[in-house]
This record gives C-alpha cells, structure tokens and sequence, in this order.
C-alpha cells in the first residue's frame, strides 16, 4: 500500500493538480481500477492506452466552473485517497458576430424541434459506453486554419448569447472532413443550429462532434478508423460562412478539443506522434 500511495503522489506531481475553466484533464494513476470521484460524479478509471498496468481519469471541467479547488477522491480496492485540484481562469477570446435573426431568436415554430434536438443530443452525451474504440493518437479531422478558437464568448446580432463549444477550421469550399479516431457514429443529422451534423462515440464517455456538413459519407451506426473520410465541408445551420466547427465532449460536458487532443496523444510514445498522416 505504501509503494502504491508513493506512486500515486509521484503521478500527482507530473500533473501539477492544476486545471482550467473548459479544459479537461487526463490523469494517469497507477492502477487501472477504482473511479474518481468529483462533484458528486463517479468518473471511472479506464486502461491506460500503453501502459496496462495503469489507469487513467478524464476528468471534465465546465467552462463555467468557477476558479477555487476541487476535491476529488480515487477510491480502488485497498485505496480511499483524497486530492484537489486547483481551477484556474482560462483568457478567452471575444467575438461579435452577425447571423440571420432567425436563428438568434428563432421563430415560435422552431421551438419544439430546437428543444427535441437538445434533448437528443444530452442523451447521446449521458451515454457510457463502457468499450473503448481507439488505440492510438487522435488527429484533427481538418488541416486549415483556426478561425474562431474555443471558448470565444460570442455576441449575436448584439446579444450575448453564449460561448463557442468548439473550434472552426476554415473551409471555404467544400473538402473531406476526417474522423479524429476509431469510433462509431451515432448522429448523422440535419439539425437547426449545427446544421448537418455527425457526432461519434469513441468509447469511454468521450465524443467528437462534426458541424455545418455538406454531405455525409456514412450513416449511424457505422464504424469509423482514424482519418477516414465521413463527411463534406459546408455552410448549413448557424453560420456567418463555410467553415467546419469540431467539438469534443467529456462524461456529457463541452471540453476544448484540441487540448484534450494534446493530453491523450501525450500518453503514447512520442514516435506514435510523429508517424500521425492525413489521408
């Protein structure tokens, strides 16, 4: 228990116990067992991805998660350890944007769907789906420029009305969108505010989200590889112009993507890394 509770403080000191509002954050522990809990959640501790011998926690923090400490707990077999984990203010970006008024303030009609869509997707979100379907690094499903970051607070026709969940690639003409890892698709949609849609399930409570599609190259319940081709660019839903927004979601909470993108290529080995192609 000692040689465990030393490792467990080791582990501790890589990661710093420091987080911020938005992103999540990948521990490693070392013992694949137990959960986390954190704010009443029980956050399951999966497989390390190279390493079986010990365990991993992804941990969401919402970006309205005020700064302060958390108290998290690791309960495992023979194991009951408190922690906190310090959360800082990320500094994000401000945008003003100008859309068609319908869809800041949509119109009576558009309620019931706007809501059954939101309900849809909170249930797909909520899902844990206890397999984990990727074994390597993640990519991006696009090689352009950023044009809008996450975390931007955006300002619609004047009104603030919320912040930007994900991050926009540039994609001013229709181009292969790419899935970020292995996973299956289980949302491929036309929908009011994301436009044509597809989200997937990589196992393990994590999704990607794929928005303003042109044209989809697959269907629900297809299994996707890294890199493959599952959609075209485009410029439907809630839009100031073509563009791809990809998301990524933690345990049902908005994350910033790429950073969760960051820390889980960050577990394999740093030539997995290098060899990364876009196909």
């Amino acid at each position: 228990m000692r040689l465990l509770l030393g490792l467990w403080f080791g582990f501790l000191t890589l990661w710093g116990g420091e987080g911020f509002n938005g992103k999540s954050l990948v521990i490693t522990l070392p013992s694949p067992a137990g959960t986390v809990l954190m704010n009443e959640r029980n956050i399951s501790v999966v497989l390390h991805p190279t390493d079986k011998t010990k365990g991993i926690a992804i941990l969401p923090i919402d970006y309205y998660t005020p700064t302060g400490d958390i108290n998290l707990t690791w309960v495992a077999p023979g194991n009951n350890e408190p922690l906190s984990i310090n959360i800082q203010t990320a500094l994000y970006p401000t945008e003003t944007l100008s859309v068609d008024p319908a869809l800041v303030s949509p119109p009576p009609e558009a309620l019931e769907r706007i809501a059954a869509e939101k309900a849809q997707a909170e249930t797909i979100y909520g899902h844990f789906t206890p397999i984990r379907y990727w074994d390597k690094p993640f990519i991006q499903p696009l090689d352009t420029f950023i044009t809008s970051e996450y975390g931007s607070a955006r300002t619609y026709n004047g009104s603030l009305k919320s912040y930007h969940g994900g991050i926009d690639f540039r994609a001013r003409t229709p181009i292969p969108i790419l899935a970020a890892n292995d996973g299956i698709v289980v949302l491929a949609q036309e929908r009011y505010y994301s436009g044509g849609t597809i989200i997937i399930d990589h196992g393990e409570g994590i999704y990607t989200c794929y928005f303003h599609l042109s044209r989809f190259n697959i269907h629900v319940g297809d299994r996707v590889e890294r890199g493959q081709s599952i959609a075209l660019s485009g410029a439907t839903g809630r839009i100031t112009g073509p563009h791809l927004h990809f998301g990524m979601m933690v345990h049902g909470i908005q994350t910033d993507p790429l950073n969760l993108i960051t820390q889980f290529n960050a577990l394999f080995p740093k030539d997995a890394n290098e060899t990364l192609t876009l196909r």
